[in-house]
């Protein structure tokens, strides 16, 4: 009992995407009426099919399927031979199953994809583009890459120039687009260009491209130099009238401090007068007793004699002017003299003497003991300013933008109502 089996054609030749048939004849070998059951074993098994699948025999009778392959047109189907087999089993005899084997030759397929990212970029020197290459051949693919403009207006540097990619992969090649002229201002000007990616025995996969060259200098320029001019003469009239005559008035406001403590005055007309410099000429009036020496008349010059004549003009002396300074404007303000410390339960106050002001900036309160507990207070002559409990800080500091202000006469004091031992209280500032 069992079954014979024949392929007519054990060499199949198919195109991804199209079918080929082969045949098989089958006999019944056996003495019962059977069953044939006609499959296809292998990788082409996904994509086969047989027609009719079963058939049945009376003894030595003799039939035959079709065998269809239909490959899809996919990278997923290697090109190439691709052994198959197509088995025959027997419903009442299973161990007189017999299987026929053949060759499946798969052609070939070119199928490249290509895409161009961005398709158009800006630049005014040079721009850049990905050439993404994808294989959805089943064939390894071997291309080479190259660019043009119809214009002659752009260079391209292409990298790398050929690519090799297996079935189902992609490779990324870079695209480097520059103008061959540059302009500094005007409007852009736009370039397109095509990348080509050229295969053996395959048409050429292009894909266009568009560059917009820009100027070299952006619109914004001319605006952003206006508008630094302007900022530059802002800057020199404030500096001519506004900070120029504030520094010369401190100037002369210092000068004049310094020539008044070294023994100048200043006379009825608000002008300073050096030590040594001559008296300006007095009214003239003399006394009426003829020796032409008047009260508060002028000094005979040198050489000169008094006639005692009325009516002999006599010639004030020769002097050079009184060097004059603006009068000042307000008295000096003190110095500000840095001041720091600690306040501790033990050395509680800080006592601020009269005509003086201490002005407090930083306070930070120290608790170094977990176990400390209570008020603290920071005063001013006993009344609170700031109020903590210990238990909640550890290290606590305030920062005025306006500081404290102690006067003279005042203190800065600390107060533990409920004891504080450990803790303390560190201050900065200045005193005026």
């Amino acid at each position: 009992m069992g079954a014979s089996a024949h392929l007519t054609n054990r060499a199949v030749s198919v195109t991804p995407g199209s079918q080929a048939t082969a045949e098989i004849r089958v006999r019944n070998t056996g003495t019962v009426v059977d069953q044939f059951t006609v499959s296809v074993l292998g990788d082409a098994q996904l994509w086969s099919a047989v027609q009719p699948s079963t058939l049945s025999l009376f003894p030595g009778a003799e039939e035959t399927a079709q065998v269809v392959f239909s490959p899809p047109r996919t990278h997923e189907v290697p090109a190439g031979e691709m052994a198959f087999a197509v088995r025959v089993e027997s419903k009442e005899d299973p161990t007189g199953s017999v299987v026929e084997e053949g060759v499946l030759d798969v052609a070939p397929f070119v199928d490249t994809f290509a895409e161009l990212a961005p398709r158009t970029s800006r630049g005014s020197r040079a721009a850049a583009h990905d050439l993404a290459i994808d294989n959805r051949g089943n064939t390894r693919l071997n291309a080479q890459i190259v660019a043009a403009d119809p214009d002659k207006a752009l260079d391209f540097d292409v990298q790398p120039p050929s690519i090799v990619a297996d079935p189902g992969t992609a490779v990324i090649a870079k695209v480097r687009v520059k103008p061959t002229k540059r302009f500094w201002r005007g409007a852009p000007k736009t370039h397109p260009f095509r990348v080509e990616v050229l295969q053996p025995e395959a048409p050429a996969v292009g894909v266009d491209g568009t560059m917009l060259q820009e100027s070299m200098l952006p619109p914004w320029a001319l605006r952003a130099a206006l508008l630094v001019g302007a900022l530059a003469l802002g800057a020199v009239l404030f500096w001519v009238f506004m900070l120029k005559p504030a520094i010369e008035s401190a100037v002369g406001y210092q000068v004049e401090s310094v020539l008044i403590a070294g023994g100048a005055t200043t006379n009825a007309s608000g002008m300073i007068v050096l030590p040594g410099a001559p008296t300006p000429p007095g009214n003239g009036n003399g006394n009426g007793n003829g020796n032409g020496n008047g009260n508060g008349g002028s000094p005979t010059p040198t050489g000169g004699t008094a006639t005692g004549d009325p009516t002999t003009p006599t010639s004030p002396p020769t002097a050079a002017p009184p060097t004059a300074l603006p009068p000042p404007t307000a008295a000096p303000t003190p110095p500000a003299l840095p001041r720091d410390g600690r306040l501790t339960p033990a050395a509680s106050t800080v006592d601020v003497p009269d005509g003086s002001t201490l002005y407090v900036t930083d306070v930070v309160f120290s608790n170094p003991s977990d176990a400390l507990a209570g008020e603290i207070q920071l005063g001013r002559s006993g009344s609170p300013l700031l109020v903590l409990q210990l238990e909640n800080i550890r290290d606590y500091d305030f920062h005025f933008v306006t500081p404290i202000v102690i006067a003279g006469g005042q203190s800065l004091t600390l107060t533990c109502p409920t004891g504080c031992e450990g803790a303390a209280v560190y201050w900065s500032g200045y005193q005026r």
